[in-house]
């Protein structure tokens, strides 16, 4: 299948939707689209050439390396109107996309399919070699002889946060939520607090579930009022002053219902609101950003801080699919916990300072681990397909899928049965550092637990993501499937890469854990 769009000469509020028709699911037939001025009528143009495309010469020549063409380019009419108009051309070129070391998409000509045939062994290869390499960087290594029992005692039984305490934090955050927003609201928590790999410390993620219909209906009756307000409130001060204020509506405002993202924000309003009576305080409140937000400091209860959002499905898959991981291999949580808290201490972790989230450490972590180790992609052994509509990251609505194999499931497999687990806690805690700071394809690789294959990133996923003129970090977020790096600044990009060098020496010198987080990093 092709996908059209039209997108005027150096405009990029469509590049979302190129994205998200380009990536919903790795479609074999994509689309690539390059700008131009016009205003001519709609003609074909003729045959495109294989990897046509005007967006970006650095995009152009990946794209032109991953992916043949099959298209005609057409030329189009702009949109606009009056004397302002101006035609705005789009040269779209329907690609059959080959896409190298990925698994997605199935090539259709008996040549194609062999290439992929003999990409996938070689990547098959690849892995298998890089088990069997970390047991000789073990031996060039002079590891301190407690570094696993110290690991294990530290982070092996971490308390998380209890049960009681998370359920009657939201309890509180519902009650608010039913009084100002819908009676029908209901909360449900995400993150590390509910994916297994949480510590009592870690911060609290909650969504607010309402039915679309409830909610634009309640918000839109909550603009009107304030509309209503501040209309009646301008005609009592006319009628006091005896003059018409200029900035008073001319007509008394009707009920119309408002649109997805003024909904969500005014939800969010409401619950700035109406939170303080809970007993929190609202530390910071982004109605009008991509996903509306509100940072809560629990003065009552035991959660230190909590962030709300309202409608946000997503993440609650993420949350599954990482909780099983945190079920499959009982290493897993005690790396995972090591790394997030090395990184917290350097500073390279938190997406506010422009570093990697705290989930994007725990992905690249599983990442490791299933090169490494061998632990599974859990979504690559689905037995069940599963999907769940949502808005991606860029606001547009779209279908994921969110299909993997739950943590129980795989326990009673043969798949556990004929995994074998060589690695102590130590050697992957070394292997980690050695492999992000000396083997790691730095601006090529993507760290993905979806398809832990050493794949490269193309053209489509560094739209998805942030591109440095430095090479970079590639992590794909398994559900939807788009680029976490996102969020890194350039400066943090190139600290990060100084703290995998000092944490890999440091090991390589025998340092105890305690050396090995110490010390404070250098901040953003």
């Amino acid at each position: 299948k092709a996908c059209f769009f039209t997108l005027p000469k150096g405009g990029s509020a469509a590049m979302s939707q190129l994205v998200t028709a380009a990536r919903p699911g790795g479609p074999a037939d994509l689309c690539w689209l390059s700008g131009g001025w016009s205003s001519g009528r709609r003609r074909p143009l003729g045959a495109a050439e294989p990897g046509l495309a005007l967006l970006e010469p650095s995009i152009t020549r990946s794209f032109s390396s991953a992916c043949s063409c099959e298209g005609r380019v057409w030329e189009t009419n702009g949109w606009g109107g009056g004397s302002a108009a101006v035609g705005a051309t789009c040269a779209v070129v329907a690609v059959h996309a080959l896409m190298r070391n990925t698994g997605r998409g199935a090539p259709r000509r008996r040549s194609c399919r062999h290439a992929v045939a003999a990409a996938a062994a070689a990547v098959e290869t690849e892995v298998a070699q890089l088990q069997h390499t970390v047991r000789a960087w073990l031996a060039e290594a002079k590891l301190h002889e407690n570094l696993g029992a110290d690991i294990k005692a530290r982070f092996g039984a971490l308390p998380q946060q209890s049960e009681s305490v998370i359920a009657e934090t939201i309890g509180r955050i519902e009650l608010a939520a039913q009084e100002c927003i819908a009676p029908s609201a209901w909360v449900q928590p995400f993150g590390s607090t509910v994916n297994g790999f949480s510590q009592m410390s870690s911060d609290l993620d909650v969504t607010v579930h309402i039915e679309n219909e409830e909610l634009f209906y309640y918000m839109s009756y909550l603009h009107w009022h304030a509309q209503d307000r501040r209309f009646t409130e301008s005609r009592r001060r006319d009628s006091e002053g005896g003059f018409q204020s200029a900035d008073r509506p001319k007509v008394q405002p009707k009920v119309e219902q408002v649109g997805a993202r003024d909904a969500q924000a005014s939800a969010v309003q409401q619950l700035a609101s109406f939170l303080p009576e809970q007993g929190f305080r609202v530390v910071r409140s982004f109605p009008h950003a991509r996903r509306p937000l509100i940072t809560l400091q629990d003065r009552t209860g035991e959660c230190t801080e909590c962030d709300v959002t309202i409608g946000n499905r997503l993440p609650l898959f993420n949350s599954e699919l990482l909780k099983s991981y945190s079920k499959v291999d009982d290493r897993l949580r005690p790396l995972v916990l090591l790394v997030k808290d090395w990184a917290k201490l350097r500073g390279v972790c938190g997406a506010n300072e422009g570093n990697l989230s705290s989930y994007a450490w725990t992905i690249v972590t599983i990442y490791f681990a299933q090169l490494a180790d061998g632990v599974p992609s859990l979504q690559a052994l689905a037995k069940e397909k599963r999907s769940v509509v949502d808005n991606d990251y860029w606001g547009l609505e779209r279908e994921f899928e969110a299909s993997f194999l739950t943590a129980e499931d795989f326990l009673a497999s043969e798949h556990a049965v004929r995994r074998e687990s060589g690695l102590s806690l130590a050697e992957l805690t070394y292997g980690f550092f050695r492999f992000f700071s000396r083997e790691y394809r730095w601006g090529k690789e993507v760290a993905s637990i979806r398809l832990p294959e050493r794949w490269e990133a193309d053209a489509w996923f560094r739209l998805c993501g942030k591109n440095h003129p430095e090479p970079g970090i590639h992590i794909e977020d398994p559900i939807e499937k788009r680029d976490l790096n996102i969020v890194l600044r350039r400066d943090r990009l190139a600290q990060l890469k100084v703290e995998f060098q000092r944490a890999i020496s440091k090991l390589e010198s025998g340092c105890s854990l305690d050396e090995l987080l110490s010390g404070v990093g250098v901040r953003g």
